[in-house]
């Protein structure tokens, strides 16, 4: 018995041995000991920048370079390496590159990306408190100021983007009575940006305009309408979308106004998703100019009316027409509301937004006051918490287009925001036929006066 165990013992121990010569033997086959690093690439005739840390290969070429079809030029590899990018590869480089390299049975994959040279204006400040909006498309900055700045001598201070060079030198001081062109330069990119200053009385509270797609290009017609104008005529806005809002990315509380101007179609489901936060916002101070359906959401979504209801005489948006008459709302009673100033009223009570020729969809969002459960202009603001500032182009002072929601005591401590309700059918920004309005300078001056005042 004891001699059998001995031999089988001695049997495994044997076999041990074969299987570590084995090993030991496939681990001298392999080749793990080579470098496989790029060393310099050029591309194009441009040398790039590699970083053998991060695996990366970042080319630089004019803009007169065709990106579709690029060549590498030459490469150097480690000793003995060898890549499927060898000189003469022609490649698409309006997307990135995958490299691999390899060295024995060492293997490395880097990315190559090629960009044509460019500059950016990243920030762009007048007199350390007047923010430009910057468009690096279209290459021009534009800053307003109030009007009685001396925009004779401003100190500009800017941010570009990393290794550009630009004139005039940030931190100088200009005259920008006339727009002034900044030549801005990286390698073989020379751009020239226009820098226009403005003189405007408009606030410069931080303000944001609200839209349900990722960006103003998703939005329709009328809404994108609305949004462009607020971008380009008012200081400190941004677009903000109602995604950004419910991921967080953006806080409501940053700005001191928001505009909602949404379309009769909208009905977007993430307001529901980010119904707290409106509610807070609007609760601890926050000021809204809900226009068009945006005056639907201050029932129990948005929780700003008291009895949580929406107009309750809403209709139109559909289908268009084209106006035979002027349209408009009647002021009166309200003439001297801040919202109204500087505006023509005509003989009849009415301010006129929209003249005969142009299209109108008749969207209407207004309140009955005289209707159940209301019964009068008393029990309205009573059941509301609203106060009419317009009635319909027909007079009828019980059909309320235009309301405010003052400011009331929430929490202790607080103070809730104001909110201007615009439900008229003549508020309508897009124009499908592009006929003349005399009248579209009263929709602008209104709109003004209602952010101002929101910005109070």
């Amino acid at each position: 018995m004891k001699t059998t165990v001995n031999a089988i013992y001695t049997l495994m121990v044997f076999a041990a041995a074969l299987l570590l010569w084995a090993c030991d033997d496939n681990r001298s086959d392999l080749r793990l000991d080579g470098d496989t690093r790029i060393e310099s690439i050029t591309v194009a005739g441009f040398a790039g920048v590699v970083d053998n840390d991060g695996h990366t290969v970042a080319v630089n070429v004019s803009t007169d370079v065709d990106l579709t079809d690029l060549t590498v030029d030459a490469i150097t590899l480690s000793a003995g390496a060898t890549c499927d990018y060898p000189a003469g590869t022609r490649f698409d480089g309006t997307v990135p590159r995958a490299i691999r390299v390899v060295n024995g049975d060492v293997t490395d994959t880097y990315t190559m990306s090629v960009k044509h040279d460019n500059v950016e204006f990243l920030t762009f400040v007048l007199d350390g408190k007047y923010t430009a909006t910057i468009d690096n498309v279209a290459r021009t900055i534009q800053c307003f100021v109030p009007k009685n700045a001396d925009i004779t001598a401003m100190q500009a201070v800017y941010t570009v983007n990393e290794g550009a060079e630009v004139t005039p030198a940030s931190g100088s001081v200009i005259d920008f009575s006339e727009p002034v062109i900044f030549t801005a330069t990286l390698r073989t990119a020379r751009v020239e940006y226009t820098v226009t200053v403005v003189q405007d009385d408009m606030s410069q509270e931080p303000k944001a305009f609200i839209g349900n797609t990722a960006t103003l290009e998703g939005l329709g017609d009328e809404t994108k309408a609305a949004c462009r104008w607020m971008l380009e005529n008012v200081p400190n806005t941004r677009y903000v979308s109602i995604q950004d809002i419910i991921d967080g990315r953006v806080r409501l509380d940053d700005f001191k106004m928001i505009w909602c101007h949404f379309d009769w179609t909208d009905w977007p489901s993430q307001l529901w998703d980010s119904r707290d936060q409106f509610n807070s916002y609007w609760l601890h101070g926050g000021n809204i100019l809900a226009s068009r359906d945006g005056a639907r959401y201050i029932n129990d979504v948005w929780r700003i009316a008291r009895d949580q209801q929406s107009p309750n005489n809403m209709y139109g948006g559909d289908s268009y027409e084209t106006l035979t008459d002027n349209l408009g709302f009647n002021i009166k009673g309200h003439e001297s509301h801040p919202l109204y100033e500087g505006m023509p009223v005509e003989a009849d009570g009415r301010i006129l937004l929209l003249s005969a020729g142009c299209s109108n969809s008749n969207r209407t969002l207004q309140w009955g006051v005289d209707w159940d459960p209301y019964g009068s202009m008393a029990g309205w603001e009573e059941r509301t918490g609203a106060k009419a500032l317009a009635s319909g182009n027909d007079y009828d002072i019980n059909r309320v287009t235009i309301a405010e929601f003052e400011p009331y005591e929430a929490l202790k401590g607080f103070s809730s925001g104001r909110v201007i309700t615009i439900g008229t059918p003549a508020y309508e920004w897009y124009d499908r036929n592009g006929a003349t309005n005399p009248y579209r300078e009263n929709m602008v001056t209104m709109t003004k006066n209602a952010i101002n005042y929101l910005c109070e």
